[in-house]
């Protein structure tokens, strides 16, 4: 059976949610994370060069190495077509499938990352001739490019989102769950856990329909820490 090397708080939570979907057999080994600089740890690099996350040791002789959480995702639905977790090219819906698939990490990622990353970089201490020099040079690079870039990402995944309740549909694509799900949640929980009161309607309701799926409660319980899943009660 497949191997996730899961690492906490990472990308590779969706593939935990993607194996309960399908319910399938697979080993775990978890991985943390440093808890002064965030960095994976160096037990990846055994397994995949970069040592990064998600990786997973497929079940052939040759226990390959398959990362990228993308690659991931579809290398699993296509391995299991039954699933219907895709569609094909000549389908109604596939042009906004593909679009969407390569938009969770080719445009939305990286200048969440970037807010994400400045804004840890911001709030760190220090001296405080220091502290000004390098927050308003943290803000000219937020202002210059990647605020605007991100505001406009989020009103186009709420402008979708929008169209497809309007339809009466839950999922990102289509008329059901599809790899699109696996891989725009994660950026949606992302910046629902870091800017809460900041999120529009649309995108929140579609990450608490999406947390709220049995299979996404069994992923939780399988990887562990998760700091962007939904928030326990008090």
């Amino acid at each position: 059976m497949p191997t996730l090397h899961h690492l906490n708080h990472s990308r590779s939570q969706r593939i935990l949610w993607l194996f309960a979907e399908l319910g399938l057999d697979f080993d775990i080994q978890t991985h943390y994370r440093n808890p002064t600089t965030s960095l994976a740890p160096d037990s990846l690099k055994s397994i995949f060069e970069l040592g990064r996350s998600p990786v997973v040791t497929l079940d052939d002789e040759m226990q390959t190495p398959l990362a990228e959480s993308g690659a991931i995702v579809e290398y699993f639905a296509q391995t299991y077509p039954d699933a219907l977790l895709t569609y094909q090219a000549g389908d109604a819906d596939y042009i906004q499938y593909l679009y969407w698939l390569h938009f969770a990490e080719g445009t939305m990622m990286p200048p969440l990352i970037a807010k994400l990353v400045l804004g840890k970089a911001k709030a760190q201490k220090k001296p405080i001739i220091i502290k000004t020099i390098a927050d308003k040079v943290i803000d000219a690079i937020l202002n210059a490019y990647y605020d605007k870039n991100f505001a406009e990402n989020v009103a186009h995944v709420e402008k979708h989102l929008a169209r497809q309740v309007n339809k009466g549909i839950d999922y990102f694509v289509g008329e059901r769950l599809t790899t699109v799900d696996f891989m725009m949640l994660f950026p949606l929980e992302a910046m629902l856990a870091s800017q809460p009161s900041n999120v529009p309607q649309h995108i929140k309701a579609y990450v608490e329909r999406m947390q709220a799926r049995p299979a996404y409660q069994e992923a939780l319980d399988a990887g562990g820490e998760y700091n962007f899943g939904p928030k326990k009660s008090a």
